[in-house]
């Protein structure tokens, strides 16, 4: 009965690891999504010429909020950097080797010390994923306030 809860533990532990994989994966693909939308939206603005400088073509775009929004995308870009940078500490289970190097000792002992490995993998991830996605949804936020600016910008345009 202890053989079969410590490889219950053991299992669960696993798919737990391949979960976090999972998310950090799906927020990286979400950041990715912030950095087109945050390229398009700019792209699309000045492309209709929403941000226009020029005094002889009618109302002009604001300097401080060409600025700011010039601020505000750097931000994005950083964000987006930060979730997609690489993670060097990330663990994904167990090493195969190590589990040979206990190939000698009792099956339930080794299943135990890699489920106990895995769980405190899990914390170290769990440290490192709630960062990226912190650094996710602070970025969000970021070109919220971006999208703000650009209208309120467009509805007091200098003349």
């Amino acid at each position: 009965m202890a053989e079969e809860i410590t490889r219950l533990a053991y299992d669960e532990a696993r798919a737990a690891l391949r979960e976090q994989d999972a998310t950090l994966a799906n927020v990286r693909n979400r950041a990715t999504g912030l950095l087109a939308a945050a390229a398009v939206g700019t792209s699309f603005a000045a492309g209709v010429g929403l941000l226009n400088t020029d005094p002889a073509r009618g109302a002009t775009f604001p300097l401080w909020a060409g600025w700011t929004m010039f601020g505000l995308i750097t931000s994005i870009g950083i964000g987006v950097s930060i979730v997609l940078w690489p993670v060097t500490r990330w663990s994904f289970g167990p090493h195969p080797a190590a589990l040979l190097r206990h190939a000698s000792h009792d099956a339930d002992d080794t299943l135990r010390r890699a489920t106990e490995a895995m769980i405190v993998a899990m914390a170290s991830n769990d440290r490192l994923l709630t960062r990226r996605m912190t650094t996710y949804r602070i970025t969000v936020g970021v070109l919220m306030i971006d999208i703000l600016l650009l209208v309120a910008a467009l509805l007091i345009r200098e003349v």
